[in-house]
C-alpha cells in the first residue's frame, strides 16, 4: 500500500499573506490578518466543541465581526465579499509545488483534509495550479466536523481507505497535529512563519516542507 498523506492547505500550502491589503484598508493594519484568522480559528474550535455546527465560510464572516468589535472599527460592507474572493485565489508558498511533487514522485497518495467547504478548496487547489497532484479532495464539510474533531480525520481516512497508523497528516497547525495524533494518524508540523506547535502534543517530525517531505518518503 502506498504512504497516505493528508495535508492541510490554508497556511500549510497556502499564502494567506495576500489577504493583507484587503485588512490594511479596512483596519488600518495588515497585522489585523492573523488576528482575524485566530478568530476564525476559535470559533471554529467552539463550534466544534458545542456540536453547533457552522460552516468554515460562515465562520470567516462572524470572525470577522469579532474581529471589528475587539478593534472598536466598523467593518466595511464590502470587506466578507472581498476576504471570501480572495481566499479562493491564494497562492502556494513558494516551496509547496515542488514538495509535494517529491511525496507524489516518492509513491506518496495526497489528499487535501481542509476545514474549507469543498467547493472552496477545489477552487483553491486550482486556481494554485496543485489540483493535479492531489489524488482526493476532503472537507470536514463533509461530516459536520471541522478538525481537529475526529471525525474529521476518521472521515479522510474512510474516503482514502487507509490506515491510521500507515498515514500522515501535515499541517502549520499545532491544535491540527493534536486531533491528527488522536485519531491515531502520524504527524508532521510544517514550520511556518508565526505558527507554533502544541508543547502537549508534539508531531512525530518537523521542519520546512520540503525537510518534511523528505522524512515521510523515508518511512
Amino acid at each position: 500500500m502506498p504512504t497516505t498523506v493528508f495535508l492541510d492547505v490554508n497556511e500549510t500550502l497556502l499564502d494567506l499573506s495576500a489577504l493583507d491589503p484587503h485588512f490594511a484598508a479596512a483596519f488600518g493594519d495588515a497585522q489585523t490578518r492573523p488576528r482575524w484568522f485566530a478568530e476564525l480559528l476559535q470559533l471554529a474550535l467552539t463550534h466544534t466543541v458545542t456540536g453547533d455546527y457552522r460552516d468554515f465560510s460562515v465562520l470567516g464572516e462572524a470572525a470577522l465581526h469579532a474581529l471589528g468589535q475587539k478593534l472598536g472599527q466598523p467593518v466595511p460592507a464590502d470587506l466578507p465579499d472581498q476576504v471570501r474572493a480572495t481566499m479562493r485565489q491564494l497562492p502556494p508558498h513558494p516551496d509547496t509545488r515542488a514538495a509535494l511533487e517529491r511525496l507524489r514522485g516518492g509513491g506518496a497518495a495526497l489528499y487535501a483534509l481542509t476545514n474549507n467547504p469543498l467547493a472552496v478548496v477545489q477552487a483553491q487547489l486550482a486556481h494554485a495550479g496543485l489540483g493535479d497532484l492531489f489524488t482526493g479532495v476532503l472537507s470536514g464539510d463533509t461530516v459536520q466536523t471541522l478538525k481537529p474533531g475526529r471525525a474529521a480525520y476518521l472521515h479522510g481516512l474512510q474516503a482514502a481507505g487507509a490506515d491510521a497508523a500507515d498515514s500522515w497528516l501535515v499541517a502549520a497547525h499545532g491544535w491540527d497535529i493534536t486531533g491528527a495524533r488522536a485519531a491515531g494518524l502520524r504527524t508532521a508540523f510544517v514550520t511556518r512563519p508565526g505558527q507554533a506547535q502544541n508543547p502537549l502534543a508534539p508531531a512525530d517530525v518537523s521542519g520546512p516542507l520540503a525537510e518534511v517531505a523528505g522524512t515521510i518518503l523515508a518511512g
